[in-house]
């Protein structure tokens, strides 16, 4: 797993499957729906789903990922679908915003090694007094399936663990199908684990 360290992988990985769909966007709606709609960090947006899902309810979005071919493609698709969602492209590990969010998430962007500390207390720090936190990830206990060390990979108990001044309203495993029906990597009935975490300051 270490190649997904660097951004050299993904802007490799978003040139050769553009069209691959992610399953984050399923955890993640449900999740917001009852907040309004301020401003909002996506950290590791990749090509921008998520922020632009947000972006469509109202929400103003600043979204941030290391590939800048996916930083590309996100503001490519805002472009065409006139939305005002910005994009930046930045090591979340070591970033840190002007201003803090009233929403911030990750989702599935912890590349692992020693980086998941760092953006994970990065979210947290972003986070605005009253605002919400999102992380999610594949479980720690996907490592064994997938044969990565177990090390790469994050329990919900660990996610929560390095939120400091966080008030952790959920910390749990959830079952989810491993991609979207989309995504020509669907299997019926194929299904993995994610941590997800959800706090608030």
């Amino acid at each position: 797993m270490s190649d997904y360290h660097h951004s050299e992988f993904w802007n490799e990985e978003y040139r050769e499957n553009p069209a691959n769909v992610w399953v984050p966007d399923r955890l993640l709606a449900g999740e917001v729906e009852g907040l309004a709609p301020t401003t909002a960090l996506d950290l590791g947006c990749g090509s921008g789903q998520n922020a632009l899902a947000l972006a469509e309810r109202g929400w103003r979005v600043l979204g941030v990922d290391f590939s800048d071919v996916a930083i590309d493609m996100a503001r490519a698709d805002a472009a065409k679908r006139g939305l005002g969602a910005e994009f930046l492209v930045a090591d979340t590990s070591v970033w840190h915003p002007v201003h803090s969010f009233d929403l911030v998430i990750s989702t599935y962007a912890l590349p692992g090694g020693g980086k998941n500390a760092a953006i994970i207390a990065n979210a947290a720090m972003a986070l605005a007094l009253g605002g919400t936190i999102i992380i999610a990830d594949w479980d720690k206990s996907m490592a064994k399936v997938w044969g990565f060390p177990e090390e790469e990979l994050l329990s919900p108990e660990e996610i929560a663990a390095h939120m400091p001044g966080i008030y952790i309203d959920a910390a749990e495993v959830r079952e989810i199908d491993a991609f979207e029906k989309e995504d020509p990597r669907y299997v019926e009935g194929a299904k993995a684990r994610a941590a997800f975490v959800r706090g608030r300051k």
